[in-house]
């Protein structure tokens, strides 16, 4: 039992990595039929498009793991925007 686990981990790694290098891939495929044509842009070889992928990932999600279900820091963000956006009521500003 212990044996069919461990391959099924090694089957959703190896179709992991197969999805990561499709939609890699598809992004390089993406760029070189549009950016050339319309903007003069160079055309990126499969490991440049890797790079920029990363880039991308890293510049638009962050580094560090972060929990799904970290909602109170987004109920933070919204009541201090809440506060900032806000004017204070006439009864506040009497003194």
């Amino acid at each position: 039992m212990k044996t069919l686990r461990v391959f099924k981990y090694i089957g959703f790694g190896i179709l992991g990595t197969g999805f990561v290098f499709l939609v890699i891939w598809g992004v390089m495929a993406l760029w070189n039929c549009l950016i050339p044509d319309l903007f003069n842009g160079p055309v990126l070889t499969y490991w440049q498009t890797f790079g920029l992928f990363l880039l991308s990932k890293i510049l638009l999600t962050g580094i560090a793991p972060r929990s799904g279900h970290d909602r109170r820091s987004k109920k933070d963000w919204h009541s201090r925007f809440r506060e900032k956006c806000n004017p204070p009521s006439e009864e506040a500003t009497e003194v």
